[in-house]
């Protein structure tokens, strides 16, 4: 990588569920030694701690297991936590995050405040039908929630490439939610890409393609940047 910035550049995934953000963040972390900052991975990580008297950390999980969309200052809070302690030592991909422009605004702050440079977005774009097909085919390993697709060897063998115990559906991957929870997100993705375009720093690629083919396309809309 040619690098012609001082400070590691950031990555904002947008894009539908079923679009593939988390396997092109998987591969951009490998390429460019990138922080894959999850906010999902947050949110059950903090539940482990509730029962106590971590409050945070009980309303997450009250939210989280009632199906509630956590707030706006939880998600926020989450990512601040994990800049401050990780900032002087990575770029990040943020994913799942921001996902409104309220956090996206918050977002600015916390890079500037921090020094960091201002994120890029990835908007991996794919169809309605494309997003719901993808959702409604993946399984994943209820132990350590990993998430397979029909490419994957251990969804071949329906066994778990890491605990070996076998895969299911998830609940919510039902065609009906599936198309929900595709118009949930798409008004609110439409206005963040706004957000970024406005600012200058949106790039668009099509998810529509195979795996490495929306991977290439990524990295030739990063090159400029690099």
């Amino acid at each position: 990588m040619h690098k012609s910035h001082p400070r590691p550049f950031n990555l904002v995934l947008v894009g539908p569920p079923g679009s593939g953000k988390g396997t092109q963040a998987q591969l951009l972390e490998e390429r460019f030694s990138l922080y894959h900052l999850a906010t999902g991975d947050l949110f059950r990580a903090i539940r482990f701690h509730a029962g106590g008297d971590d409050v945070l950390a009980n309303e997450v999980k009250a939210r989280y297991d009632a199906g509630i969309p956590q707030p706006d200052t939880v998600a926020v809070e989450l990512v601040d936590r994990e800049l401050k302690r990780l900032h002087r030592k990575t770029g990040f991909i943020f994913d799942a995050f921001p996902l409104s422009v309220p956090q996206a605004i918050e977002l600015e702050r916390m890079v500037k405040f921090y020094d960091m440079r201002s994120p890029l977005a990835i908007s991996i774009d794919v169809s309605e039908a494309e997003a719901v097909r993808r959702l409604t085919l993946r399984r994943f390993c209820p132990v350590d929630q990993h998430v397979y697709h029909p490419q994957d060897a251990a969804y071949t063998a329906n066994k778990c490439a890491v605990c070996g115990g076998p895969l299911m559906q998830r609940p919510d991957d039902t065609t009906e939610l599936a198309k929900k929870r595709y118009l949930t997100y798409a008004d609110r993705i439409m206005k963040i890409k706004e957000f970024y375009r406005e600012h200058g720093r949106l790039l668009e690629v099509s998810g529509e393609q195979p795996i490495q083919a929306v991977f290439r396309e990524v990295l030739q809309a990063l090159v400029p940047y690099l």
